[in-house]
């Protein structure tokens, strides 16, 4: 290996014990380091990294409790962009678990050391990954700027060129034709690679490539016999999970997916796949396990997001939801009470563009749902989503799963796809976990909101045509599929009025009908476009009632 000259380099160590901090200063100072600064928590580490040029990063993954830690730091410091793509990330930690060393795997820093190590062996770490890095840096900018066409260019030269970094270039070329979503020539070089000789990485992207060519069942032979092969492979869990689950074989993707939360715990993107698949298991109670562990891994680091915390409580009041026993039902209502309380007073809830009381209100309008107080669950929505009209020009992504679930609870279909319309056009700004509760929340309501609309669509088209009585007829089918609807009850009160007002001897039964549904209505908060007909209808209340 070449000897590398440290003269001109800046180097950060960001470690929180003094003594072991100190060490590792001496350690690079040694080795000939121009510049060394220390810092010892992850905060600083970041102003270091916004006011200096680094050129190599010595990182603790253990950085104090209650503190950002070391994969935390990566992670923001690769996706901030605040230092350069050619700048080398070294982690060190005192633990060796297996769970530890798969994270740092999956986080991708360069090396990972386990402590003690010599100053030899952290010269040559450094040394192997910053050559890597100077050579291929015009490889590693194009990937950080997002110019994968042109990456994959320079990647085939560098194969050409650079022979003794084949193992890291071919790998960089699959998941950049992975990127431009060119998985045939992906599968068509992994296969290249897998009949020169078996290699283990070449096997579990080639499972993955299957999966993104949509050939479920390759992809979940190959990744279990990577399993086979290696048992801590946690991608190939993933890629099985996610295979079955496509295959429709609900439950055996969730042993798979179990299984790769067990070996490497820290991931908050493998957390949004239990949830998902939990879901689809009708498994609340694990979907309610992750949502805490993603709102909670989120706190101090790059994906911290009010989002997590609206998804962990309503995970809570899906557990609630589900529970077939009173008491159990009321225990999660309470803890989703307490845990309100909890988060209110932290930081999620001052997050621009944000308002806590009425997503508060909305907790409460589908507690009371659950606790079978369907009226009063109405008008708190209806009131939480007159505030959200006043207060936010756009909807707000993190109400958007809870008003959801509500409105197709309460059968108020119109606006529910008012909103599923509105989230898909907005599908990019979805984090996983609501993306997919929307899409699950639709398809489970999907029959009976089309018979609804399908009755109060012939109902206002017989209305028009002047049918009141056949309009009253489909807007009483279209009634009993969503009572609550405001906008179904003023159509059929204005049937009931018209059909009043053409009667020389009204039916006692229409009169007592329509002052019912006269009281629903008053007694409802009500959206401008519902208020104003309501007011417009006014004049002939009064002359059927007189």
């Amino acid at each position: 290996m070449e000897k590398l000259d440290y003269s001109n380099k800046t180097c950060l160590v960001v470690e929180d014990r003094r003594p072991f901090m100190l060490l590792l200063k001496g350690l690079l100072s040694n080795l000939g380091a121009g510049k060394v600064i220390c810092e010892q928590s992850a905060e600083a580490g970041l102003r270091a990294c916004r006011t200096n040029t680094i050129d190599i990063i010595v990182c603790d993954l253990h950085l104090g409790v209650k503190r950002k830690n070391g994969f935390e730091f990566l992670e923001e410091v690769r996706n901030s962009k605040i230092v350069k793509p050619s700048t080398v990330f070294i982690m060190i930690s005192g633990e060796s678990s297996r769970s530890l060393v798969l994270g740092s795997i999956e986080k991708q820093p360069d090396d990972y050391l386990i402590k003690p190590f010599s100053q030899a062996q952290l010269n040559s770490r450094i040394s192997r990954a910053l050559m890597r890095r100077t050579t291929l840096s015009a490889l590693y900018s194009q990937i950080a700027h997002n110019k994968f066409d042109l990456a994959i260019q320079t990647c085939k030269h560098f194969l050409e060129t650079e022979p003794r970094y084949t193992s890291q270039l071919l790998k960089y070329l699959v998941q950049l034709y992975w990127r431009t979503k060119k998985f045939t020539a992906a599968e068509q070089l992994l296969q290249q690679i897998l009949d020169e000789r078996p290699m283990h990485w070449a096997a579990v992207a080639m499972a993955k490539t299957q999966l993104l060519l949509s050939n479920y069942q390759q992809a979940i032979s190959l990744g279990k016999k990577v399993i086979e092969q290696s048992r801590n492979t946690v991608e190939a869990y993933d890629i099985v999970a996610e295979a079955l689950l496509l295959s429709e074989k609900k439950s055996d993707a969730l042993k798979y997916i179990q299984d790769a939360l067990e070996l490497s715990p820290l991931s908050i993107d493998r957390h949004f796949k239990v949830c998902k698949i939990s879901r689809e298991n009708d498994n609340y109670d694990i979907a309610m396990t992750s949502s805490r562990s993603i709102y909670e891994l989120s706190q101090r680091s790059v994906h911290k997001n009010v989002n997590h915390m609206c998804s962990y409580i309503r995970s809570i009041l899906d557990v609630a939801e589900h529970s077939n026993e009173k008491k159990e039902k009321n225990r999660f209502l309470q803890e989703a009470s307490l845990t309100m309380q909890r988060v209110q007073t932290s930081e999620a809830e001052n997050e621009e563009g944000f308002n806590f009381e009425i997503f508060e209100n909305l907790v409460h309008a589908r507690m009371e749902f659950i606790e079978g107080k369907t009226t009063e669950a109405k008008r708190t929505l209806e009131n939480v989503q007159i505030q959200i009209e006043n207060e936010f020009p756009d909807y707000p992504i993190s109400m958007a799963p809870d008003s959801l679930k509500l409105m197709l609870d309460l059968g108020d279909f119109e606006e529910a796809t008012k909103l599923s319309t509105l989230l898909g056009e907005n599908i990019e700004h979805l984090d996983p976990s609501i993306a997919h509760q929307v899409e699950l929340v639709m398809k489970n309501n999907a029959e009976k909101r089309d018979d609804y609309i399908l009755h109060n669509k012939k109902g206002i088209e017989l209305y028009s045509q002047g049918n009141f009585h056949q309009a009253y007829e489909e807007f009483i089918s279209a009634k009993n599929i969503s009572p609550l609807n405001i906008g179904v009850n003023l159509n059929l009160l204005q049937s009931l009025i018209k059909l009043i007002k053409s009667s020389k001897t009204p039916e006692n039964e229409h009169v007592d009908e329509a002052k019912a549904i006269h009281r629903f209505i008053q007694n409802m908060p009500l959206k401008a476009t519902h208020l104003k007909k309501f007011e417009n209808m006014q004049a002939e209340i009064k002359e059927a009632f007189a």
